[in-house]
Formats: structure tokens, sequence, C-alpha cells
């Protein structure tokens, strides 16, 4: 019996609605987080997931049947998660789950939920290192992959701009959860190689009312900046309590706080000196195409990370399915690495490219989908490489990206650091 809790729900299928299709459909899972502390960046994330369904129903279905997905809410809490994903596998019997977005709660589902379950499960957003360490002790059993680079990348790329901003001295608060601690450590571990030096490395707890204890700690020794890991909500407490504890109005913020919201919460005035990370997508036909059907259904693309690693995540799951005329989720498991290998001809984002991939895929031959994120080239542990976007707040107030540090990069940074 599942807990009685607050699970919103959506199934989504075209969107516009008014293709044809056999008597038949395929229902797929998503878990993300629409509310709590992640909810301004998931509702928005959830939305390229429902496009990614929109253009697989555009482009006749998969093997015939039209898709629908079945979105639920975890409230960015892992025990809600889990209670989502058990009733996605067990009542729904969804084969494959696209989610979640923190790695706290996608950490959960995949122990709990998936992995026992034999049920796929490919998150558009979950970055921590815990995941390539899951499937190297076999305890995946393949079924996990992620559309977004691992925070062992992000760590090294944080620790390079941290540097290139001239920081020499930097404090971390951070996330309680396998997000914040994997991202903490890959950040120390980088920045000290490139010479730099932690002050003070805090944990602090979700759903706190005040964090004045901690900013406390961390501003002893008094550092050149902050590295603030986390959400918006506790991290928008948190950066409020540090302004007004005179601590250094100069942050170095990861993909967690890439939000226009929180910038906006804090104060705009405060946030002049700000150096981010994120998840960032290669300059592929496929973005620009998802960019302009996101805007034409949703308007504007917000800047902030991982929509387009949803879709790719979705669009992912139909392929596969089709590549092995199939919905079981061993098959899809099987199939992702096959409609993304390098040896393929090459398909797109779009409905029309996705069309064009049924059609070949049902002539036996083989494809390489590149996502709006990338290549999406899946290794045994089913992470991927990807570039980071470096971001910051321009004089206007305004979330931007400034820069990028390029997949070379950071494989010639990690080099280095080790």
């Amino acid at each position: 019996m599942f807990k009685k809790i607050a699970l919103v729900g959506v199934v989504i299928g075209a969107l516009g609605g008014g293709s044809a299709f056999a008597a038949c459909t395929t229902t797929i899972g998503a878990v993300m987080s629409l509310t709590g502390s992640l909810g301004v960046l998931g509702q928005t994330i959830a939305k390229g997931a429902e496009l990614g369904v929109a253009d697989l129903n555009s482009a006749g279905g998969v093997n015939g049947c039209e898709i629908k997905l079945s979105l639920l809410d975890d409230q960015t809490s892992p025990s809600v998660g889990v209670d989502a994903a058990k009733k996605l596998v067990d009542v729904q019997r969804v084969p494959a789950i696209i989610g979640a977005l923190s790695s706290g709660v996608s950490a959960a589902i995949l122990t709990a939920v998936t992995a026992p379950g034999k049920v796929v499960q490919i998150s558009p957003a979950s970055t921590s290192p815990t995941f390539t360490d899951l499937a190297e002790q076999g305890k995946t059993g393949g079924y996990w992959f992620r559309t977004t680079p691992s925070d062992a990348l992000q760590g090294v790329a944080m620790a390079k701009v941290a540097h290139d901003a001239g920081f020499k001295k930097v404090a971390i608060l951070y996330l309680n959860n396998a997000y914040g601690q994997g991202l903490s450590k890959e950040f120390a571990a980088g920045f000290a190689k490139l010479g730099g030096s932690v002050t003070e490395d805090v944990v602090y707890n979700p759903s706190q009312p005040s964090y004045r204890s901690e900013v406390n700690k961390a501003l002893n020794p008094t550092p050149d900046a902050l590295f603030l890991i986390g959400y918006p909500g506790d991290g928008t407490t948190i950066a409020r309590e540090w302004i007004a504890a005179g601590g250094p109005q100069k942050f170095l913020l990861p993909d967690g706080l890439e939000s226009q919201d929180f910038v906006n919460d804090v104060g705009v005035q405060y946030m002049k000196d700000v150096h981010g990370t994120a998840a960032g997508s290669s300059k592929t036909p496929s973005l620009a195409t998802f960019q302009a059907e996101y805007q034409a259904k949703f308007g504007s693309v917000p800047t902030q990370a991982y929509i387009p690693n949803a879709y790719d995540a979705t669009v992912l799951v139909g392929l596969a399915m089709e590549q092995a005329r199939s919905n079981k989720a061993d098959a899809i498991r099987d199939s992702i690495r096959k409609v993304t290998d390098p040896k393929g001809e090459k398909i797109y984002a779009g409905a029309a490219e996705l069309k064009k991939a049924a059609q070949l895929l049902s002539q036996g031959k083989t494809i390489q989908y590149i996502g709006a994120s990338g290549p999406l080239e899946f290794d045994k542990n089913g992470d991927v490489d990807a570039p980071m976007v470096v971001w910051g707040v321009n004089a206007q107030g305004k979330v931007q990206p400034t820069g990028m540090v390029t997949v070379e990069q950071i494989a010639a940074l990690r080099k280095q650091t080790k």
C-alpha cells in the first residue's frame, strides 16, 4: 500500500492531438519535481519530456501505438519519489521512467524500485558520481542511463571557472544529498590541483528555517567566494543569510541554482559577481529544432539546464522501443545504445526526423540519434560526456550564458587534476 501523499499526475499524449493510431497506447512514466525546492526548475524541465512525446506521436507513434507520459510529482523528496515510482511500476506497469531530477530522489528510486524491478530509468538531470559507482558495482543491472554528464565533469569545470576568475580561497556550502556530496568532493579535489584551497566545506540539511550556524562556519576564515551547492528555496535562504552576515558577494553556483527566480529572490543587486556552470548542449541541428519547437508550443526557452535533456531522454525511450519492436523494459535497455550507434545514419530532433528513423529501423538499418543535448554516446555505466555552459548574471540582472568549457577541455583538466 502506498503512503497517502499528494501525487500530481498528468497523462500527456500528443500536444495538439489529432493523429490517428491503432487501438493501442504505450505509457511511459516520469517522476519529476513539480513542487518542492526544485519545483521552479522541474516544471519547465517536464515540458521537454512533453515535447518529446508530442514529436513521437506526430511521427506516427511507436510501433503504431500512441505514446502517453504519466508524469508524477516527487515534491523533491526521495520518499515521495519512491512512492510515485512504485505507482508507475506496480500499478501502471510502465517499462521506463524518465527522471528523477534530484540525484537524491533518483538514487532512492533506482535502488528501491527500478533496478530491483528491472525497469529502465533515464534521468535528464541527476549528476551525482554515485550513479557511476553503483553501475561499476553491478547494482543498476544496466537499467540506469542519464542524458546529462556526471558531476565528476562539472566539478572539474567549476574548478577551472573559479581558477580563471582569480579566486584562491573558496568556501563550500553543500546540500546533504548525493548531488551536494559528489559535487563538493569533485570541486575540492580539482580546485586544489589548480592551486586553490577550500577554506571550509560545510554541509547543510534541507528545509531548515535558518542556516546562520552553517553560514558563520563557512565565513571563518573569510574566503574569496562562496560555492553554494543546492536548489532554489533553501539556496535562497542561505544566500540571503550569507549576505546579511557580511560574506563576500562573489558566488560560484552550479546547475541546481541556474534560475532567474533564484537570482530575483536573493536580489539582483547582490548577484553582480556570479560564476555558474551547468550541463551544456553541443551545437547540433537537433538543438535548433528543439528550441524552435519549444518556443512555438510554450514560449521562449528559459536560461536553465536540462530541458533538452528531458526531451532526449523521452525520444530515446521511444526510438529504443521502435528498434526493438517491443515495449518491454529489457528490450528498451538493450536498444538504447543501438539507436545512438556512431556507425548509424544520423537522426535529429523533430517529428520529421523521428518518422525517418522509424522507417530506417523498420528496414533493419542502424541509426545514431543526435540529441538536442548532444551526441549521447553512453558508456558501460550509462554515462555521457557533454560540454559545460558557463553562466552569469548580466548588468540588467538576467541569467545568461557567458561561455563554454568543452568536452576536450574537461578531459584535459581531468588528466591534469588526477
